[in-house]
């Protein structure tokens, strides 16, 4: 039996799950370019402005960059200040930062969404099966039930649970690395924020 009959065996709430699983696969693999996009912006930016020493220099090896990573936002904040009062700069290159990051998380929110109603999507129809599975008994009762028929109305019923966990697994894997991806990302950043804000003070 292949998987295409049985999602039509599974019933109605096989396509939404179906669309789910598009959907997962569109984000994650958006989300994916993203991070592997911003991960060679930030090594080409870093790998330039490592052999500088002087702000002026910092400066030009970030405009050659011409990157609009969350990093060479920050790290522009940081090279262009026109502050010197710590706390001040500190919160600049934040803000500057997480404006970037905000993109980078959009559409977290749906991963996880799907990731915890896909299950139970899979449960309704696991659930609804059940019902007409004890419908079709009561309405043979008089006559006798046929155990094959009821073996194969509950399979058929828990057809949704299978589809809506496989869905839920995946899609909860996913958001995780994502998430962990976006982690060190972020961990990244602040490293070299520290480093950077030491060297430009130091060449002042």
């Amino acid at each position: 039996m292949t998987a295409l009959s049985l999602m039509l065996r599974g019933g109605i709430l096989m396509y939404l799950l179906l669309l789910i699983s598009i959907a997962v696969i569109a984000i994650v693999i958006e989300k994916y370019r993203q991070i592997f996009k911003l991960k060679k912006a930030n090594a080409a930016l870093l790998t330039n402005l490592a052999s500088t020493s002087s702000l002026p220099d910092m400066r030009k090896a970030l405009q050659e960059c011409e990157s609009d990573s969350p990093l060479s936002a920050m790290l522009n904040k940081l090279f262009n200040a026109k502050t010197d009062d710590p706390d001040l700069l500190q919160q600049s290159m934040e803000a500057a930062a997480q404006g970037e990051l905000h993109k980078l998380e959009k559409g977290l929110g749906w991963l996880s969404t799907f990731a915890a109603v896909a299950p139970l999507i899979g449960f309704l129809g696991t659930v609804i099966g059940m019902v007409r599975v004890f419908m079709n008994i009561q309405a043979h009762s008089s006559g006798g039930v046929d155990i094959s028929l009821l073996a194969g109305g509950i399979w058929e019923a828990l057809l949704t649970t299978i589809g809506g966990l496989i869905v839920g697994i995946v899609t909860i894997i996913f958001y995780n690395d994502i998430v962990q991806n976006l982690e060190n990302i972020v961990r990244t950043m602040q490293e070299s924020g520290v480093e950077y804000n030491i060297r430009v003070r130091s060449s002042r």
